[in-house]
């Protein structure tokens, strides 16, 4: 199935031009299993996703817990899994497997079968605002574009404006991608961006928009574009998640 996936990555990619590449695995841990979860997870794989990023075999990875607002929310955690190419990824697919020669500590032995649900998304990155700082908390927007080049011609003069006015919205990172798998005709989304905060009240003000009405004088000129046009729908869905884990570049 993996190999089967790894193919498919490869076709539906071939006729873009990408640097980087990422998946979203979210995840569903029952409340009974969380905390040793999470211990093996920040303990552990944490350590087997930095010696990865250290040799090279992944850009980098980090685990994130969801706020869980409705009761049909079906993950309540996603990691994440960053790569410099698709390249990389099929190729270090499987990295996560190497914690006998990092922890000493044979696979088999540390994982459990937590997993109530599972899927994985894969985008390819598009354009990112890099952090300086570490982060704590981050807001994912999922959305519908009808048309994914306006999209991203759009988020490019928004790219401008998030950077011009950091101090103001808190905003400490930025970024935007494409879906490139799986996708279908009756897809709900399609594109995403994401937002980064070093706290939780940031983060909050920032996706019910009281940031935007406190701090409105300070801003710079709202981009001149139809959000309404290429995303018809609005956002289609956002979810805040606090970083639990994460890798330090190499």
């Amino acid at each position: 199935m993996k190999l089967k996936i790894a193919l498919l990555l490869t076709l539906f990619i071939s006729n873009f031009s990408i640097s980087q590449v990422f998946f979203l695995h979210g995840v569903k841990i029952s409340d009974e299993n969380r905390e040793l979860f999470e211990k093996i997870e920040i303990k552990y794989m944490s350590k087997v996703a930095q010696d990865a990023v250290d040799k090279d075999l992944i850009r980098g990875w980090a685990l994130l817990k969801l706020e869980v607002n409705e009761a049909s929310q079906r993950y309540n955690y996603i990691f994440v899994n960053a790569f410099e190419s698709i390249e990389q990824m099929n190729k270090n697919f499987n990295w996560w497997a190497n914690t006998e020669q990092v922890l000493g500590i044979e696979s088999d032995v540390l994982f459990r079968d937590f997993f109530e649900d599972s899927g994985r998304y894969y985008y390819k990155q598009d354009m990112e605002i890099a952090t300086k700082s570490p982060s704590k908390y981050v807001a994912f927007y999922f959305g519908h574009a009808k048309d994914v080049n306006a999209y991203l011609n759009m988020d490019k003069a928004w790219m401008g404006w998030h950077k011009k006015n950091m101090n103001s919205t808190k905003l400490n990172g930025w970024g935007v991608g494409t879906k490139i798998y799986p996708t279908s005709r009756n897809q709900t989304t399609n594109v995403m961006s994401w937002h980064l905060f070093k706290n939780r009240d940031d983060v909050m003000n920032y996706v019910t928009g009281q940031v935007f009405l406190k701090s409105a004088k300070s801003f710079t000129p709202i981009p001149k574009v139809n959000d309404t046009q290429t995303l018809s729908n609005g956002w289609e869905n956002i979810v805040v998640g606090e970083i639990l884990s994460t890798t330090t570049p190499n």
